[in-house]
C-alpha cells in the first residue's frame, strides 16, 4: 500500500505529465496492455466494459477507500473475490529484460476473474458480518455431512493434520450449538468443505443443493467451483473476524494450514507463501514443535500439524527454490506417531493393529522424508557444490531409495492394488515428488554444450519427465484414480509443466543421431496429450488454464527436431536454467512470446 499512496501524494502538475498509456484496469493489476479499445487483456478477462484509459482526476478516490470499497462489495459475492492490492514500483515494467534477476523473485498476482488467491488477502477491510451471516454461507447440513465424509474417506489421508474422533466431536457440538462456534473452528469446517466441494464430480446428485445457488453460470462445473471459492473467502472471514493477527489459538493453526493446503491444491503455492509464513510465526508462537505434557490426543494434534506445517513448505522449496528451507529442519519437534486415528486415546498410543499395512498416517511420514530430502536437495542446487558429481549420486541414491520404500508400501509385486485404489493414489503423489526432485538435481548436466554434460544426467531428465506427464495422464485418464482427479487443479499440474519445458529441453539439445534409441514421437504425443488435458481442466482450474496457454506457445515456438537459433553456445544450456523456476511460467500476461525468456525455447 506505500507504493500506492506514495505515487498518489505526487504534485498534481507532475501526474498530469504522464501520459495514461495503458487502461485503468491493466494499470490497475500491473498487466501488458495492446492500448486497444478494448484491451486484449480486458477481453480475456470479460472486462471490455471497464477498459478506459482516462479518468478525471477528481473523480477518482484515494487507493484506501476505493480498496475498502471494493472489499465491501465483494463480500458474500459469489461473482467475484475480494482483491487484494498489489503494487509494485514503475522500474517493475523492466524485469523482463533480466531473466535471471526475475525468476528470483515470486509472481506477481494477477487480476483475473475467480482466481483464487483473491479470496485470502490478510490485509482485506470488509464490511463485518455478523455470527448470523456467517453461518448462513454454510451448505444445508446433509451437503455438510456429505462433504466432511468425503474429506476424511478422500482426501485426509494427503495432508492428515485432523484427528478424526476429536474433529467428529466438535463437529456434533457445533451442530448442537451453532451459535457457540470458535470462530477459526468454523474456518476449518468452510476451508474442509470448500476443498471437498472442489474435488467431487458436478455430476453427483448429492450437490444439487449447490446448483440452484448461481443460477447465472453456465455449467455444473462453474457452479461448482464458484461455491468452493465462496466457501473458501468465508473461511478467511472467520479468521479475520477472529483477529487471527493477534489472538492466536489451536484452532487457528488448524485453520491455517488447511486453507494454505486448500489453496495449493486449487489456486497456486504462490498464493499461500505468505500465509504460510504466518502459520509458521503462530505455530512458533503456540510451541506446537514442543511437547509440552498435553494428553496423548492434544499432544498427536500438535505434532501432526506442525508435520503439515513442514510439508506445505516441501511445496515452496521444491517449486521455486529461493529460500533455503533447512532451517525449519534445525527447530526441535517431535514428529507424529505412525498410527490410526483409532489408535489414539487419551490413555496412551496403541500400536497399528496390522503393522503390515500402511496407516492414515503413512502418507505424511513419507511427505516428512522428503521434506528432509529436498532441504538438502535444494539448497545443494542453489549453492557451490551443484556441479559435484559425487553429490550428485549421493542425492539420487537417497531418492531412489525413497522409492523403494513406496514400492513395498503401496504396490503389490510391482502392480497397483485393484482392491484399494487410494494406495495407488498415494503412490502417484509421492512418484511426482521423487521425478520433480530427479529434474532439479540433473538439470546442470543434462546439455551438452555444458562442460559438465553428463548422458546419464540427460536419460534421467528424459525418463523422469515421461513419468511425471504419465502419472498426469493416468490420474485424468485412469478409472481407478477417478476419485483424485482434484489433484491435477494446483500443485500436480506444477511440476507436470515443468517435466514438459524438461522434455522440450532435452530434445532441443539431442542432435539427430542421439535421438535414435528414442521414441520421438511418443515424446511428442505425450505433450500434445497434456495440452489436451489443460485445456479441459482450464474451467475448473486456473492454473491449469495458464499451463494450456503456455504449453500451447511451447508448441508452436518450437517443433520436433529443431535447433537453437544463434551461434553463441552459452545461450543454450539457459534454456533449462531460466525455466526451472516455475514462478515466471504462471504469469503468463507478462511474458513476451517474441522475445525474452521464451524465446531461447525457440
Amino acid at each position: 500500500m506505500i507504493g500506492n499512496i506514495s505515487t498518489q501524494s505526487r504534485p498534481i502538475d507532475q501526474r498530469r505529465k504522464r501520459r495514461a498509456v495503458n487502461c485503468q484496469e491493466c494499470r490497475r493489476s500491473k498487466l501488458r496492455c495492446d492500448r486497444q479499445q478494448p484491451c486484449g487483456a480486458c477481453k480475456r478477462r470479460g472486462r471490455e466494459a471497464s477498459c478506459a484509459y482516462e479518468i478525471p482526476t477528481h473523480q477518482r478516490p484515494s487507493p484506501v477507500v476505493q480498496a475498502s470499497t471494493e472489499l465491501s462489495n465483494r463480500v458474500g459475492s459469489p461473482s467475484g473475490l475480494s482483491r487484494p492490492i498489489v503494487t509494485t514500483s514503475e522500474t517493475n515494467e523492466a524485469r523482463l529484460d533480466t531473466h535471471w534477476e526475475t525468476v528470483l523473485e515470486r509472481p506477481a498476482l494477477e487480476d483475473d476473474v475467480d482466481d483464487a488467491h483473491d479470496a485470502l488477502s490478510p490485509l482485506s477491510i470488509g464490511r463485518r458480518m455478523s455470527l448470523q451471516e456467517i453461518l448462513d454461507l454454510l451448505p444445508p447440513k446433509s451437503c455438510c455431512d456429505y462433504l466432511v465424509s468425503h474429506f476424511f474417506k478422500n482426501i485426509s489421508a494427503f495432508f492428515p493434520i485432523l484427528h478424526g474422533p476429536t474433529f467428529q466431536k466438535q463437529y456434533t457440538a457445533f451442530m448442537q450449538r451453532p451459535h457457540e462456534v470458535d470462530l477459526p473452528w468454523l474456518a476449518l469446517l468452510f476451508s474442509l468443505c470448500s476443498l471437498s466441494l472442489n474435488t467431487m464430480d458436478e455430476s453427483d446428485p448429492r450437490l444439487a443443493c449447490f446448483w440452484s445457488q448461481l443460477p447465472t453460470s453456465p455449467t455444473q462445473a462453474a457452479v461448482t467451483v464458484s461455491v468452493s471459492r465462496r466457501l473458501l473467502r468465508a473461511a478467511m472471514t472467520c479468521l479475520l473476524q477472529d483477529e487471527f493477527f493477534i489472538r492466536h489459538k489451536f484452532s487457528t493453526f488448524e485453520a491455517l494450514l488447511m486453507v494454505i493446503y486448500n489453496i495449493s491444491h486449487n489456486g497456486s503455492v504462490g498464493q499461500g507463501w505468505a500465509l504460510l509464513g504466518m502459520a509458521l510465526n503462530i505455530g512458533i508462537a503456540l510451541r506446537c514443535n514442543i511437547d509440552r505434557g498435553l494428553p496423548p490426543i492434544e499432544t498427536e494434534r500438535r505434532r501432526r500439524c506442525w508435520a503439515g506445517l513442514l510439508t506445505l513448505h516441501t511445496y515452496q522449496g521444491m517449486l521455486f527454490r529461493d529460500v533455503d528451507m533447512s532451517y525449519l529442519l534445525n527447530l526441535t519437534a517431535s514428529l507424529p506417531a505412525d498410527v490410526n486415528d483409532s489408535d489414539i486415546t487419551n490413555e496412551g498410543i496403541l500400536p497399528p493393529s496390522n503393522r503390515h499395512e500402511p496407516t492414515q498416517m503413512s502418507v505424511m511420514m513419507a511427505k516428512i522424508r522428503l521434506c528432509q530430502l529436498s532441504a538438502r536437495i535444494c539448497r545443494h542446487i542453489t549453492g557451490s557444490s551443484r556441479l559435484d558429481p559425487r553429490m550428485l549420486h549421493e542425492l539420487d541414491a537417497a531418492i531412489a531409495e525413497e522409492q523403494k520404500q513406496w514400492d513395498s508400501t503401496y504396490m503389490i509385486d510391482g502392480s497397483p492394488s485393484i482392491l484399494d485404489s487410494t494406495s495407488y493414489a498415494y503412490w502417484c503423489v509421492l512418484q511426482t515428488y521423487a521425478h520433480h526432485l530427479y529434474l532439479l538435481l540433473h538439470r546442470p548436466f543434462h546439455h551438452s554444450k555444458t562442460p559438465e554434460f553428463l548422458p546419464t544426467s540427460r536419460e534421467r531428465c528424459i525418463r523422469s519427465s515421461m513419468t511425471l506427464m504419465s502419472i498426469h495422464r493416468q490420474l485424468y485418464e485412469a478409472p481407478l484414480l477417478r476419485n483424485y482427479l482434484w489433484l491435477l487443479s494446483g500443485v500436480t499440474t506444477l511440476k507436470a509443466l515443468h517435466a514438459a519445458v524438461a522434455l522440450r529441453s532435452c530434445l532441443l539439445d539431442m542432435p539427430p543421431a542421439a535421438g535414435l534409441g528414442y521414441d520421438l514421437d511418443s515424446f511428442q504425443k505425450e505433450i500434445e496429450s497434456m495440452a489436451l488435458r489443460m485445456e479441459s481442466l482450464s474451467g475448473r482450474s486456473h492454473i491449469c488454464f495458464k499451463a494450456h496457454r503456455i504449453l500451447r506457445q511451447l508448441q508452436a515456438s518450437s517443433g520436433t527436431g529443431n535447433p537453437v537459433p544463434g551461434n553463441s553456445e552459452t545461450e543454450v544450456p539457459n534454456t533449462f536454467e531460466d525455466w526451472t523456476d516455475i514462478r515466471e511460467w504462471m504469469d503468463a500476461d507478462l511474458i513476451d512470446w517474441a522475445s525474452g525468456i521464451f524465446s531461447q525455447l525457440t
